[in-house]
C-alpha cells in the first residue's frame, strides 16, 4: 500500500492579522489594517503594523485596543528584526526609533503582562533604541516592575 501523502508543513504565514476580526475598531484603526496586505517588503511591513500598534497605544484605555496591541507584541518584534536587517544590508548606518518598542511596553505593563513588557524593554535595549526618555528602556523597566509589584500587592 503506497504511503500516504505527508500532510505540507503550513507555511509560515506573514499574515497572522487576517484572522484578526476588527470591525469594532475605529476608522484609523481599519486604514491601518488595510495596509498590512499590501506591505510586500519587510520595511513595508514594519511601517504597517507600527501604524496599528500606534493606534492601539492611543486608544489604549479602551479594552479591546489594549488587548489587540499586547496580543501584536511576538509579531511586532518578528518584524522589526526583519526590516532592520534589511534596512542594514542597504545602509550599515541606519539608525531606528524605539517607538513600536516603547508602545508595546506600555500596552502590555497595562494589560497586566509584565514580563512581556519588560521582555520588550529588554530587546529594544538590545537593538540600542531609545524610548524618547531621559530614563531610557532601563527606566521604563524600573517603572514596570513597580506596576507589577503594585499590582501583586
Amino acid at each position: 500500500e503506497p504511503e500516504p501523502e505527508p500532510e505540507p508543513e503550513p507555511k509560515a504565514s506573514t499574515d497572522v492579522l487576517a484572522d484578526i476580526d476588527i470591525s469594532w475598531g475605529n476608522a484609523s484603526l481599519q486604514k491601518a489594517f488595510e495596509r498590512w496586505p499590501v506591505a510586500t517588503s519587510a520595511v513595508a511591513q514594519h511601517e504597517a503594523l507600527l501604524a496599528i500598534v500606534a493606534e492601539c497605544y492611543k486608544q489604549r484605555k479602551n479594552a479591546p485596543y489594549l488587548q489587540l496591541g499586547a496580543q501584536l507584541a511576538p509579531q511586532y518584534q518578528k518584524v522589526f528584526a526583519a526590516s532592520r536587517e534589511l534596512q542594514l544590508s542597504r545602509d550599515p548606518k541606519a539608525e531606528f526609533k524605539g517607538v513600536g518598542f516603547m508602545q508595546l511596553s506600555t500596552l502590555c505593563a497595562d494589560s497586566g503582562e509584565f514580563a512581556k513588557a519588560i521582555s520588550l524593554c529588554q530587546a529594544a535595549i538590545g537593538y540600542g533604541l531609545q524610548d524618547g526618555t531621559v530614563s531610557g528602556f532601563e527606566g521604563r523597566i524600573q517603572r514596570i516592575e513597580k506596576a507589577r509589584d503594585k499590582a501583586k500587592g
